[in-house]
């Protein structure tokens, strides 16, 4: 059995853990390796020495999971949220390439062939308002419904020159799916923000 045919049943591929698998194996005959399974698609590379099997991924069968449990560990700590989490709900109607997820030391992007990881950083205050959900027997954590409407607005905000009755209606909310609890739940954050922009726009939410 060839070294592939021994990684391929893995969920993902570190560089720094290829050692521990393979302890005869010397650095430089490793990267030729990654090389050549990256340039025949048998691997899927999501950054610099991080990998996931091409095969794997095919034969996943909850691949939303996946991606959540994968966003968990490109980067850490974080938790996924934003667009991922209101479309899942259906506060938003649009499509959602990719995992939108928020961290509080760091803003990053990493592309692949299948998902944008996308990173916002907020400050640690408003790091909070997550639950942790499974993939497998692994473990990610997922903003709360309230909590990803709250960082979606939070950092859209940056991109509205003005924030009035106009600018908030076009962002196309279905808050019909928002009780009564989920709200409280939000003003919770909005006392954690003291941000009065983002004031102005709960207030024109709940008109």
């Amino acid at each position: 059995m060839n070294i592939f045919d021994q990684i391929k049943g893995l969920a993902y591929l570190k560089k720094d853990n290829f050692a521990l698998l393979f302890p005869a194996i010397k650095p430089v005959s490793f990267d030729q390796n990654i090389k050549n399974w990256l340039k025949s698609g048998k691997l899927i590379k999501l950054k610099r020495g991080f990998y996931v099997p091409e095969e794997y991924w095919q034969n996943c069968a909850d691949k939303e999971g996946f991606l959540c449990y994968l966003s968990s560990l490109l980067h850490f700590p974080s938790y996924v949220s934003k667009e991922t989490v209101l479309v899942k709900y259906g506060l938003l109607s649009e499509s959602v390439y990719g995992i939108a997820a928020i961290a509080d030391n760091a803003t990053r992007n990493y592309r692949s062939s299948i998902a944008n990881f996308s990173y916002s950083k907020i400050k640690k205050a408003l790091f909070t308002g997550y639950t942790t959900k499974q993939f497998e027997k692994n473990s990610y954590n997922i903003a709360t419904k309230s909590k990803a409407l709250f960082d979606y607005l939070y950092f859209i905000k940056r991109t509205m020159q003005s924030v009035n009755e106009k600018t908030v209606d076009e962002l196309r909310l279905n808050l019909e799916v928002f009780s009564g609890q989920d709200w409280r739940e939000f003003e919770k954050y909005l006392q954690l923000a003291k941000s009065e922009k983002m004031g102005r726009i709960y207030k024109i939410l709940r008109r």
